[in-house]
């Protein structure tokens, strides 16, 4: 099983949308291929189709990932003109 099989096995559900139809889930890298970013821990999300579309078209833009107190990661991220964190 490689990392991308892995990490949707672990985290189960999309981080925005939370839908958990394994078939649907991918794994997006915060920081592209094309920028040097790496299929890592810390480098990627899970992310169902729709929302990873929203991603690459704009729509949500992920500003960042941030290592809580807690040892949980959470995004920093722009929907729809607004800033959230998850």
């Amino acid at each position: 099983m490689n990392f991308k099989q892995r990490k949707k096995r672990v985290h189960g559900k999309c981080y925005f949308c939370e839908e958990s139809d394994y078939s649907l889930l991918d794994v997006h890298r915060i920081v592209p291929g094309s920028e040097g970013g790496k299929y890592v821990e810390h480098n990627t999300i899970v992310l169902c189709a729709n929302c990873h579309r929203k991603v690459h078209s704009n729509k949500i833009e992920i500003i960042g990932r941030h290592p809580s107190t807690t040892g949980r990661h959470v995004i920093h991220y722009r929907e729809e003109g607004a800033e959230k964190w998850l």
